[in-house]
């Protein structure tokens, strides 16, 4: 209820005001709005590099930052969208600087808050709905509530018809609307799909598409995006020209270079259901063994905790439970909230051990074994130390963030330069 008062009499009072400041700014343009548990991100950057291979002068606006024309704005945030007086500035920006169509990520706190108030999208998607945000929303049902909201200011709606939300959302939605799928029959079903070592391909009402992405969820996010364009009366070529060479997200399934003949990537995968397709498509081409580091955010939904130690365990042959954004949290009650979702006959390593016995330890198990590292930089520089040539090594929670949040310090990081650091770690005299 005092949330509830809070959206009425602050947050929509603002966003009506820079609305108003910036003299309306997004009526003067195509908007497309993109929401959902996973996949928002990417699935914005995805449609903001078709519109421009179109040769629209498009825009975009994601919790990673803003880009558009030669310019890009560093949003800085931890995961949702920017404030309305941010919002409207940059469309004024993108006004100013002949900008035609903005492709605008939208979080469900954005839409609870009133922060894309005012902003009329032409066409609108969602993603998917997971467990996500329940300290927040209290139950899935009104997280459903909430994402779908963005309809509401929508002339179309593109919905995902494999995602539990759909027959709410069918119901609910009161626009025009088409729907996408892998498994169930919808307007755009992707079929005969193939991933091997080197090429995802698959084919939609015949259209057949390649890329050099190897995730098989990421045929969600390109679904959406031909969806979205089709009702936009775009020629989809330049999509399947686009995912050939898949854009690169910074923070998204993002390779971190080697010598060493095993892959290091970050990835922002930080809910079940994320880390459960980011895992399970790896697992489907690692010839190693797959090494996930993550943790859990602290001060937020604490439900999730177990689910993600579960979904890790089944999917994973070697974990490393460490920090995340803490916040007020202690990392050893974080951590352990995680483990309880773990089978408890499933092997905890000491990692004070040597390096020697750690790895013979892990040479003759067969199952899924895991340790509880509280240093993040510590939790990189073991993973690399145990890797092996063949085996993938996975970074799931931070992503593109900058800094890492314990208390209410924010300290500086890069997940990319704690791979760099553990690089030279393992090998001083290569990477130092």
């Amino acid at each position: 209820m005092i949330q509830k008062i809070k959206n009425l009499f602050f947050h929509l009072p603002k966003s009506f005001f820079y609305n108003f400041y910036y003299k309306f700014p997004s009526k003067k343009l195509t908007l497309i709005g993109i929401t959902g548990t996973d996949g928002k991100t990417t699935t914005s950057i995805l449609l903001y590099e078709t519109l421009k291979k179109a040769g629209i002068n498009a825009g975009v606006i994601t919790t990673i930052g803003a880009k558009f024309a030669d310019k890009e704005i560093d949003i800085g945030l931890h995961m949702t969208s920017p404030d309305p007086s941010i919002i409207q500035k940059i469309l004024k920006q993108m006004v100013d600087n002949g900008i035609t169509h903005v492709v605008c990520e939208v979080t469900a706190h954005a839409l609870d808050q009133y922060r894309f108030y005012g902003c009329q999208f032409k066409v609108a998607t969602l993603t998917n709905v997971s467990h996500e945000h329940l300290d927040y929303f209290k139950n899935i049902e009104h997280y459903t509530q909430v994402k779908s909201k963005i309809f509401d200011q929508s002339l179309f709606a593109v919905l995902n018809q494999d995602d539990p939300s759909f027959d709410y959302l069918k119901k609910s939605v009161k626009t025009k609307c088409v729907s996408y799928s892998i498994e169930k029959k919808s307007n755009y079903q992707a079929k005969n799909i193939s991933i091997t070592q080197n090429y995802l391909k698959f084919k939609v009402n015949q259209l057949s598409f390649v890329s050099d992405s190897l995730y098989k969820y990421q045929i969600y996010n390109i679904l959406s995006v031909l969806s979205i364009i089709d009702y936009l009366k775009i020629d989809p070529q330049f999509l399947i020209d686009t995912v050939k060479t898949f854009p690169n997200t910074k923070g998204r399934r993002e390779e971190v270079n080697n010598d060493f003949g095993f892959k290091t990537i970050v990835d922002f995968a930080h809910t079940p259901n994320a880390l459960k397709n980011s895992l399970s498509s790896l697992k489907q081409i690692t010839k190693g063994k797959l090494i996930v580091i993550f943790g859990a955010t602290g001060g937020r939904d604490q439900t999730k905790r177990p689910e993600m130690g579960d979904v890790v365990s089944k999917l994973a042959n070697i974990a490393i439970i460490t920090a995340d954004d803490t916040r007020h949290e202690k990392i050893e009650d974080i951590n352990q909230q995680i483990i309880s979702g773990i089978d408890k006959k499933l092997s905890l390593i000491d990692h004070s051990l040597h390096i020697t016995q750690i790895k013979n330890i892990i040479k003759n198990s067969h199952n899924f074994v895991y340790f509880n590292i509280p240093n993040r930089q510590d939790a990189f520089n073991l993973a690399v130390k145990i890797a092996q040539i063949n085996d993938v090594i996975i970074a799931c929670g931070k992503g593109h963030e900058n800094t890492i949040l314990h208390g209410k310090i924010e300290y500086p990081w890069s997940e990319t330069e704690a791979f760099r650091a553990a690089f030279r770690n393992r090998n001083p005299q290569k990477y130092g």
